[in-house]
């Protein structure tokens, strides 16, 4: 599938948006990638879909399940399953939620929270953490879905940064194996727009190879030569990526 005309469809929809952006990093970029918006134009969904089912197969890889990362790589996965025919299982978003939570509090005020005074708060930290997954029993799940043992699990996400997100997705489904008393493996990433800003390069030091439909400066230039961006807002998505060459 042409990459041009996929990356055109994103910015009709509003997926792609061009201004001033202050990411999760604290950087500011010049383009914003929403892909939550994709269940609302299912055309377009079905059409990422159908580009990452076709990724999968050129890469020669026998993957057994996909599995979504919440919130845009659950319906990403959905139909990427429905175009290859490859399972789809996702993982719950409690896990990280719940964990994070922890983290704050400690952080905010760790003299209140290691203090023996103060034993319900205590308490609390150990049942947020029960609820995170920390500990076998909590959630019953951190993964939806079936898994089958020796199943080799492709993570499925809209794009990736600093793949923070991959990373923990894949220690949900191995935890969840665990619980399960299986053995899976999960060892590759697939993603529509890799922003190139050091995600691949973490992936790879994890053990996991990325695969992306395109990339951040594919997307720029496809972009340009349809028209759908102006020079000045190309020549900012290209300034802003030689920051990671």
């Amino acid at each position: 599938m042409e990459k041009g005309e996929i990356a055109a469809k994103l910015v009709d929809v509003g997926a792609i948006k061009f201004g001033s952006f202050t990411m999760k990093s604290g950087r500011t970029s010049p383009y914003y990638i929403d892909l939550r918006v994709l269940p609302s134009h299912p055309d377009v969904l079905m059409m990422v879909g159908r580009a990452i089912a076709e990724m999968i197969a050129s890469a020669g890889i026998k993957i057994d399940r996909l599995c979504g990362i919440p919130l845009a790589g659950i319906s990403i996965a959905t139909a990427t399953s429905i175009e290859s025919n490859i399972p789809a299982v996702y993982t719950r978003k409690e896990p990280t939620i719940y964990r994070e939570l922890v983290a704050s509090l400690r952080k905010m005020a760790p003299e209140v929270f290691n203090s023996e005074e103060m034993p319900a708060a205590e308490k609390l930290i150990g049942i947020i953490e029960e609820m995170g997954g920390s500990k076998s029993h909590g959630i019953k799940r951190l993964v939806d879905g079936e898994l089958r043992a020796g199943d080799r699990i492709g993570i499925i996400d809209d794009v990736v940064t600093n793949a923070a997100s991959k990373l923990e997705a894949r220690e949900l489904v191995l935890a969840e194996a665990e619980k399960r008393g299986i053995d899976v493996e999960s060892k590759e990433t697939f993603v529509l727009i890799d922003r190139q800003e050091g995600g691949m390069e973490a992936l790879e030091k994890e053990g996991m190879r990325l695969f992306a439909v395109m990339t951040a400066k594919e997307m720029a230039d496809a972009l340009k030569s349809k028209g759908k961006i102006t020079g000045e807002q190309y020549g900012s998505i290209t300034e802003y990526l030689s920051k990671w060459e």
